[in-house]
Order: C-alpha cells, then structure tokens, then sequence
C-alpha cells in the first residue's frame, strides 16, 4: 500500500509540474510604450561618421585558403640487436 502511495505521489507531482505554468511578472520598464519619435541627433552622428571606401581598407589575410606542403620529419625506427650471453651450465 506505501508502494502504491508513494508512486501515485511522485506521478502526480510529475504531472503538476508539466502542466502549471509559473506567473510570469514583467518589469515595468519593460511593459511601457515605446516612443515612436526618432532621435535626428543620433541619425545625423551616424550619417557624419567616416566613410572609408573599399580602396582604402588594407586586405586581411586570415590563411585559409592557402595550404603549406607538410614537411616530412625522420622517424626513428628502434632495431633490436640480439646478443648471445652466457648460460649457467654449459652445455656438453
């Protein structure tokens, strides 16, 4: 019966935390209205601004499309030398 009890509570506050949407509050500066006057003085720094033309801005190379030849670097291959060594009973 504690079985059936405790699964019958976890399913349903499984299901109660799907299902309910919390309250959303919004900050109030956030709810005002816009105004919809646009500031000229912020237009006219913008338009003043430097323009510089294509001719002017240096080309950036980031290296991608170029690709170096890999160079190739010796590896060096262990040999083994086999050296005969001397036994503790000779051998007749």
């Amino acid at each position: 019966m504690t079985l059936l009890t405790a699964i019958v509570w976890v399913s349903l506050n499984i299901y109660r935390a799907v299902t309910v949407k919390p309250n959303t509050t919004v900050p109030e500066n956030i709810s005002q209205s816009l105004n919809p006057v646009l500031n000229t003085q912020v237009i006219q720094k913008i338009e003043s601004a430097i323009f510089l033309p294509d001719s002017e801005i240096p080309q950036i190379s980031t290296g991608g499309t170029q690709t170096a030849a890999p160079t190739s670097t010796p590896i060096a291959t262990p040999t083994t030398i086999i050296e005969a060594s001397p036994s503790a009973s000779p051998q007749p």
